[in-house]
């Protein structure tokens, strides 16, 4: 299997610290089986004890997604981590074409360093994406 032909890879949140409540950019999920949301989480604020935050996938006819997608969600409790979600069943007609991130901060002083990147497998047809470099 040629990897670079099976795989689409897009930003729904960009890395960033973030302190409010932030809606990810919608992907196109047209053409994939599946997909999974990279969350890469850098520093992030605790000092309150009270500080929560939560990134969920919504889904959408649109490209400004807004159903939550049941159990595609992760709370963030540690700095430095990695958290993966899964959705399968895309271009099935149980999903939505469109889904993006959605991080929910909450607490006296939330602060967090995070991006969250869509990885979609099982491309129906070849190349999905445009390399940048090929060795």
């Amino acid at each position: 299997m040629k990897v670079a032909e099976n795989i689409g890879v897009a930003q729904s949140l960009v890395p960033a610290v973030r302190t409010i409540d932030t809606e990810g950019t919608g992907v196109d999920t047209m053409g994939f089986d599946e997909l999974v949301a990279v969350i890469d989480v850098g520093a992030l604020d605790l000092t309150n004890t009270d500080e929560t935050y939560t990134v969920k996938l919504q889904e959408g006819a649109t490209s400004t997604p807004t159903t939550d997608i049941t159990g595609a969600s992760v709370s963030i409790t540690a700095a430095n981590s990695q958290k993966l979600i899964r959705v399968k069943g895309l271009g099935t007609g149980s999903r939505l074409r469109y889904i993006r991130a959605y991080l929910d901060v909450d607490g006296t002083t939330p602060s967090i360093a995070l991006n969250v990147t869509f990885i979609m497998g099982g491309a129906k047809w070849n190349p999905p994406e445009s390399l940048d470099a090929d060795v």
